[in-house]
């Protein structure tokens, strides 16, 4: 979805309100919702800046980072774009605030990339290793059975103590 910030440029203290409801991205492999994505963004003009600020949610399709089990969870995002206003001729043109390529991604000729705005703040809101649960117990380092259903059949892992020469120490006395 395309929002077009033109009127907003023009006017300086206006502010707009967008409901966002808007189904997920079938094509993107890195965010995979299972719900349309809902919330609601505010725009406003300072003089300067564009602000564009709000929450999003949706139930986002993830893998357990322990056990590899799929899993549903709700994320819920904060948006806090700011975009500069820089006035060309008699016209008002809304700017990226960062020079980077993926911030200059979401504003072109006055049109906010709505879909590219989301779909970046859900991004950032996924935690980095979603667990299935607290306690999930993971896989097997040998066979990778997963723990969860049940104990498997490999011998207990004997690990090497950097201090066991002292613990033999101690045994002697």
């Amino acid at each position: 979805m395309k929002l077009d910030l033109s009127e907003i440029a023009r006017t300086v203290g206006m502010r707009a309100t967008h409901d966002v409801d808007e189904p997920c991205f079938p094509e993107d492999t890195e965010l995979s919702c299972v719900s349309p994505i809902k919330g609601r963004l505010e725009i406003a003009n300072t003089g300067s800046l564009v602000l564009v600020n709000g929450k999003i949610k949706a139930d986002v399709r993830l893998t357990c980072s322990r056990c590899l089990t799929d899993l549903v969870i709700p994320v819920e995002a904060q948006v806090d774009e700011q975009f500069r206003l820089v006035q060309v001729g008699d016209a008002w043109m809304v700017m990226s605030e960062d020079e980077d390529e993926a911030a200059s991604d979401l504003v072109e000729n006055n049109i906010l990339d709505v879909e590219e705005l989301l779909r970046q703040n859900l991004l950032v809101a996924i935690p980095i290793q979603p667990l299935c649960t607290r306690d999930c117990k993971g896989l097997c380092p040998t066979c990778g059975q997963n723990l969860n259903s049940g104990q498997c059949a490999c011998p207990p892992e004997v690990v090497e103590s950097p201090f066991q020469a002292l613990a033999d120490l101690l045994k002697e006395e």
